[in-house]
């Protein structure tokens, strides 16, 4: 047996042996198929149904990419009337000489408008132009933050920030600029629009001190007002993109440990942000997989459902580190956010690549939106698409139109 089925024959084993029987959730009724007979399981067994079907798993063996979404059945209307209706992504404009947003239909994947996107980034020299997407919990409401305005020489780099909305049809307007953007010569890593749409979290690292430290600083777009918090100096730790819980109290984000970003190998632990508590220390929030390391591999992505109940994220792990063909394996999970304890394997999937798109692949793999209800999740992997995270048939992945075959999403947002 060829030793790579063997690698991964023992990861899925090792992931298995981590979940926590009693953090399962009971199996909800499917939306009914013509090939399906309903069954009544109790609580007790489910916990050995997943047991034996594991194991079959592992005698049997791993078809491509463990269970290709094309093999199972059309997600159902039912299923589908509870996605959110479109999402945005952004990248180069059709003649390569600027930045898009694009809107598409969630699901046909199929475009319903653009609006060109401010960048003073060529799209070779950062991801995606150096934008960002992010939406508020109405479907319509979505920002973009547009990196650049700095010179060569300088580190950081200023973020505008533009706000536009799409029509019931997913017709996008206009962008219009926001004023309460006062990030200057820093680097942004992420932004997420709370779900009512009047606040908005910014991580980044502040490049203007002597000593670059990690920061996240959330706006009043009404007032203008910001709050900062702010990593110890020499903490070496970056922030991950934020997401919102809670209403607008709890912000979750990964910890990256390094001093250098892009270095998305370095396993990240998981910090948990009451923005209601007093102080301004942004270490000194909760934090939980402090290891940065679960269920078969380290944390790349995270974010924490709306109701703040579970976080999900995408991990990875090299198989073959020292070879020059990387065989790695990728994972989505549930977490329970109160211990962060694994609560369920999501999705696996696996790829091989060499030594130069490994990279490409590693910088680009994160959970890149949650839906309003936390159902479902924008996640870029071997592949772009959504993911049922809490729905009615969670672990099923739907593959998505973006970008080009060969390219990656590195944000997106519903």
């Amino acid at each position: 047996m060829p030793d790579v089925e063997n690698l991964l024959r023992e990861e899925l084993k090792r992931a298995a042996e981590r979940v926590q029987p009693e953090l399962l959730r009971p199996l909800q009724v499917p939306t009914r198929r013509s090939s399906w007979r309903p069954r009544l399981l109790p609580l007790a067994a489910a916990a050995a149904v997943i047991a034996v079907i594991t194991a079959g798993a592992l005698v049997a063996g791993l078809t491509p990419a463990h269970k290709a979404a094309a093999d199972k059945p059309a997600v159902s209307g039912s299923a589908l009337a509870s996605l959110p209706r479109f999402y945005v992504t952004t990248s180069s404009a059709p003649d390569g000489r600027g930045i898009q947003a694009v809107v598409r239909a969630s699901a046909t994947g199929q475009v319903t408008g653009t609006v060109p996107v401010p960048s003073a980034l060529p799209v070779e020299w950062a991801d995606s132009g150096g934008t960002f997407v992010t939406a508020a919990a109405d479907d319509r409401s979505f920002i973009i933050g547009v990196q650049g305005g700095q010179a060569p020489t300088k580190l950081g780099l200023d973020l505008r920030l533009f706000r536009f909305a799409i029509s019931a049809a997913g017709k996008p307007g206009h962008l219009t600029e926001l004023a309460a953007a006062p990030m200057r010569n820093e680097t942004t890593e992420g932004i997420a629009l709370s779900p009512d749409g009047k606040l908005l979290a910014v991580s980044l690292q502040n490049d203007s001190s002597p000593d670059a430290v990690a920061a996240i600083q959330v706006l009043d777009l009404a007032t203008g007002a910001t709050r900062t918090w702010t990593a110890p100096a020499h903490s070496v730790y970056i922030p991950g993109p934020p997401s919102w819980a809670d209403g607008s109290r709890i912000i979750a984000f990964t910890w990256l440990r390094s001093t250098q970003s892009g270095l998305m190998s370095a396993p990240r632990g998981i910090q948990l942000l009451d923005t209601a508590a007093p102080g301004d220390n942004l270490a000194a929030g909760t934090v939980i997989v402090p290891s940065g390391v679960v269920a078969a591999g380290s944390i790349v992505s995270a974010l924490i459902t709306p109701d703040g109940r579970d976080v999900i994220v995408v991990t990875w792990r090299d198989l073959t580190p020292h070879a020059s063909t990387h065989t790695v394996v990728v994972q989505y999970a549930e977490l329970q956010a109160a211990t962060g304890r694994l609560v369920r394997l999501l999705y696996t999937q696996t790829g091989r690549y060499g030594e130069a798109p490994i990279t490409t692949f590693q910088d680009s793999l994160g959970v890149l939106s949650l839906g309003a209800q936390g159902r479902y999740a924008l996640v870029q992997g071997t592949q772009f698409g959504w993911l049922d995270v809490g729905g009615p048939d969670p672990g099923r992945f739907t593959p998505l139109r973006a970008v080009p075959a060969g390219q990656y999403v590195n944000f997106a947002a519903w």
